[in-house]
């Protein structure tokens, strides 16, 4: 969106025009106000699911504001509001959809995190373009992954394939853990490549998720990873998922993971012993 000013016009104009005004449930831009002053980001989120039901001018330029907040669950909670009012909604989404091409890191994280928030599938194609510009933050990046995380389409797909193989670790994890909810997913082979990535936090990630798809094909990779991964929560998240995959070549490795340093790990190594023939 080009500036502050152009979208309040665009909003006021929306709401006064297409959309009839009404009252609210004991909330008050007021309220809003506030909270966002108190710096308190759950006071914030409250005040703001309380005006569910009001429109108001200052309402509207409150919220607007909320969209370009520094924390991402603010922002969630400002895309939410608008989602509740159609005709605004509809002029927020075009300003976004424009800064995913035009605007800085920080522009494309609010554009992201709002069309996932109002779940846009419209947005689907400007999304899939964004990933490839160059100069984007890890930030921006994940706002990004969190967007086809909330849309759930298969279209996304390709982007997630795409960030598993980024430079920031954050951005690695996140693409693995938001393949699991991707409608129709059928497969966790996107995915095996990760069980062997250099961070614990994307190879934990990527043991719950074929795990979760019980890919067979990744069996070999899990039985080592329970026994030989220096991170206790990989071990974890490896032996669960062998336990979901049910393998009796798995047996061994379980075993041994039974005698595991952390209790965590010998814990779900035995129950997952329990459920193989």
């Amino acid at each position: 969106m080009t500036t502050f000013k152009s979208k309040l016009a665009a909003f006021l104009f929306c709401s006064l025009v297409a959309v009839p005004a009404f009252a609210g449930k004991g909330g008050s831009n007021a309220a809003i106000v506030q909270a966002v002053n108190s710096g308190s980001v759950g006071a914030i989120i409250a005040e703001v699911e309380r005006t569910e039901g009001l429109m108001c001018e200052d309402c509207i330029q409150t919220v607007t504001a909320l969209t370009e907040h520094s924390k991402y669950e603010v922002r969630e909670v400002a895309g939410w509001w608008f989602a509740k009012r159609p005709g605004l909604k509809a002029v927020m989404v075009d300003g976004f959809v424009a800064d995913l091409a035009n605007g800085d890191s920080i522009k494309v994280r609010n554009a992201a995190d709002f069309l996932g928030a109002v779940v846009e599938l419209k947005s689907l194609p400007a999304l899939r373009a964004t990933i490839s510009r160059t100069g984007l933050s890890a930030e921006a990046k994940l706002a990004l992954v969190r967007a086809f995380q909330k849309l759930a389409h298969p279209d996304g797909n390709p982007v997630l394939v795409a960030a598993m193989k980024d430079s920031d670790a954050s951005v690695r994890a996140a693409a693995v853990a938001a393949w699991r909810d991707i409608l129709r997913q059928t497969s966790a082979t996107a995915v095996e490549p990760s069980l062997r990535d250099t961070d614990a936090n994307v190879r934990a990630q990527a043991a719950a998720v074929v795990g979760a798809f019980k890919d067979t094909a990744a069996v070999t990779t899990l039985e080592s990873l329970v026994v030989t991964d220096p991170d206790p929560v990989v071990r974890r998240n490896a032996a669960w998922a062998l336990g979901k995959l049910g393998s009796s070549s798995s047996r061994a490795a379980l075993i041994t993971a039974t005698s595991d340093k952390s209790g965590l790990v010998s814990g779900v190594a035995k129950a997952s012993l329990a459920v193989i023939k």
